[in-house]
């Protein structure tokens, strides 16, 4: 019985241990099912590829930017240098024209010339350049005549024809503003009236100029000049466009304020504006309708210009990163070689615009010889200048390639380019050419200085010393005693006289620029739409008649140089233009000196293409670490 029992025990123990293991988890059979559900991959979620952004600092903020607000700035300029683009523009890859159909010649057909009837009270060109309105005795050129020296004299009893010239522009048909909108020929025209009305100074020479502005069709613009008038530049012909279907609607006095005009203007540029925060900042995106959109330009997504007045904050921003660029705002060129070179440790400083605006003027002819009854014994002014040959040797002396390569040698960083202008220095002894016009060295009570003996139109005994008149900035003064240095080691004694901008630019006959009361004399000209000949025309020199504010001041009065100047500067087209430099060395009523350059500034994270102005600022890329 004991032996049962023992193994009855047994036998519930076994159950018991078997029921336990049908209970364990290693034995579910659900569990493959949940090991498979645990393993399954996750969705993958795309990285997104944050925008490539420039950021620009400026220094001082644009009062808006209607193009016609009369408001013009480098601020101004730098916002239009994003939102539009050069009309004339070429494509990169085939050279083609980027706006137009096809080239602005005569040979493309684009330019014609007309003869047409002339009327008493009608704007004209007359026989030497000048605007007029027609009247009994005035010059006026021939139909095709070649040459000023043959001018008609008008007089409203006959019938007289003149030139006209017609400029077509045919504009591509997919062109858009950066809201999509067609860009149209009738956007110029609408600009154009605009412009009109607005009559604002810097625009007055095109509108002066110009006759009629229409639109031919959707894609054909007209121009037409006022007779006698010959084109050189034919971007100067049209305005630039604005949107006719944004603005139609405003006033003249609403489009100086509404945001579509002054804040957000549509373009037809790399970037379009986004939003303006005053005082801190304008975004801009880059613009899908941009010509250039096929060639992946711009390379940069966003855009944008931090206002940022305060130069020492903006070079840290330019070091840290949080501005890429600093603009033309800055006026970096005020500052001196060793700032520069500073400033610009580790980043690309870049220079621009090196069109020369300053003259040293010969003042050949002063006003007290206008009348002719110049005479050597009873003058205050010896005619010293009025001799070519002398004024060749004083030139030669001055050697203005070599004095402007220096000045700028020693104001820019050397990793700075800048076109180098050609030097004289070919070997002539120059003191032995003025020994031979008459001018002998002697030991004065001030120091070596030459003197007349048989000088044409000079008492002998008189010394070469010339009085040399200038402004007063740091550049002026520092120009005017290189030239003083180089004409005494040619023995020519040079006195240097600064004045104010009001004194040195008074109008004559008491203003000693324009009244002619000067011997050399420094001053800087903007001659938008001139050549430099143009400015020393006999027509230019300061009189009653041009109320004594003519750009003539040299005095020159020389007929052949008259006729030569107008040949090389209103023959269109050809290939005379260049021939204005050239007649300026040959007959040296002044000479052209410094450049009246802007500097910028772009760190290396970025990388600037072909090309050193600040308007190519879609041409800046990334670069890769």
């Amino acid at each position: 019985m004991k032996k049962s029992r023992m193994i009855m025990v047994l036998l519930v123990i076994s159950l018991l241990l078997a029921a336990c293991a049908e209970t364990s988890p290693t034995a579910s059979p659900t569990q493959p099912e949940a090991t498979a559900t645990a393993t399954l991959a996750p969705t993958p979620t795309p990285t997104e590829i944050p925008p490539l952004v420039l950021n620009v600092c400026m220094a001082v903020e644009p009062q808006g930017l209607y193009r016609y607000n009369g408001q013009e700035s480098l601020a101004k300029a730098s916002l239009f240098s994003a939102i539009y683009f050069d009309l004339l523009a070429k494509n990169l890859a085939d050279g083609s024209p980027l706006y137009f159909e096809q080239e602005i010649s005569q040979e493309s057909g684009a330019i014609q010339l007309d003869v047409v009837p002339v009327t008493s009270g009608q704007p004209v060109l007359d026989a030497k350049g000048n605007l007029v309105y027609l009247s009994e005795g005035t010059l006026i050129e021939a139909p095709f005549n070649q040459s000023s020296a043959d001018p008609i004299v008008w007089d409203q009893s006959q019938e007289y024809f003149m030139n006209q010239f017609r400029v077509s522009f045919h504009l591509k048909p997919d062109l858009k503003w950066s809201d999509g909108q067609p860009l149209t020929a009738e956007d110029f025209v609408f600009s154009y009236h605009l412009e009109e009305r607005a009559n604002l100074g810097h625009n007055k020479w095109f509108l002066d100029r110009t006759a009629s502005l229409i639109a031919e069709d959707e894609h054909t613009l007209v121009w037409t000049g006022i007779p006698g008038f010959v084109p050189n530049e034919h971007l100067d012909l049209i305005p630039q466009p604005l949107p006719e279907h944004q603005l139609a609607e405003l006033s003249d006095s609403d489009l100086l304020t509404a945001e579509v005009s002054s804040q957000l203007p549509a373009g037809w540029g790399a970037y379009r504006l986004v939003s303006w925060e005053p005082g801190k900042q304008i975004s801009l995106e880059k613009n899908p309708f941009f010509v250039l959109n096929a060639q992946n330009l711009p390379a940069f997504d966003q855009l944008n210009f931090l206002i940022e007045p305060d130069l020492e904050t903006a070079l840290q921003k330019l070091e840290n990163g949080s501005c890429d660029v600093l603009d033309p705002t800055y006026g970096l060129e005020a500052l001196d070689k060793a700032q520069l070179e500073t400033i610009s440790t580790g980043k690309k400083l870049v220079a621009e615009n090196w069109q020369p605006v300053q003259h040293l003027v010969f003042g050949i002819q002063p006003a007290l010889y206008d009348q002719g009854d110049y005479n050597p014994w009873n003058t205050s002014r010896q005619d010293i200048l009025g001799n070519l040959e002398t004024r060749k040797i004083l030139s030669a002396c001055i050697d203005p390639g070599s004095l402007v390569n220096q000045v700028l040698t020693s104001r820019l960083p050397a990793e700075v380019s800048f076109p180098l202008r050609e030097e004289i220095n070919d070997g002539t002894d120059l003191g032995q050419a003025l020994e031979e016009l008459g001018w002998i060295m002697t030991i004065g009570l001030q120091g070596d200085v030459r003197i007349a003996r048989s000088v044409p139109n000079v008492l002998d005994d008189t010394e070469l010393r010339l009085s040399l008149l200038t402004g007063q900035s740091a550049l002026d003064l520092s120009v005017a005693e290189l030239i003083a240095e180089r004409l005494a080691a040619c023995g020519v004694a040079v006195d240097i006289s600064s004045l104010p901008i009001n004194e040195l630019y008074r109008p004559g006959p008491d203003g000693p620029l324009f009244g002619g009361n000067f011997e050399l004399a420094l001053c800087s000209w903007q001659q938008e739409h001139l050549k430099t000949c143009q400015l020393y025309t006999s027509d230019q020199i300061p009189n009653a008649n041009n109320s004594w504010i003519g750009t003539n001041l040299a005095g020159l009065n020389n007929a052949a140089f008259d006729e030569a100047c107008w040949q090389a500067s209103t023959r269109f087209p050809g290939d005379l233009s260049d021939q204005a430099d050239a007649l300026m060395a040959e007959y040296l009523p002044a000479l052209s000196l410094m450049p009246h350059y802007r500097l910028w500034l772009y760190s290396e994270r970025v990388s600037f293409g072909d090309g050193s102005q600040f308007a190519d600022i879609w041409k800046f890329i990334p670069i890769q670490p």
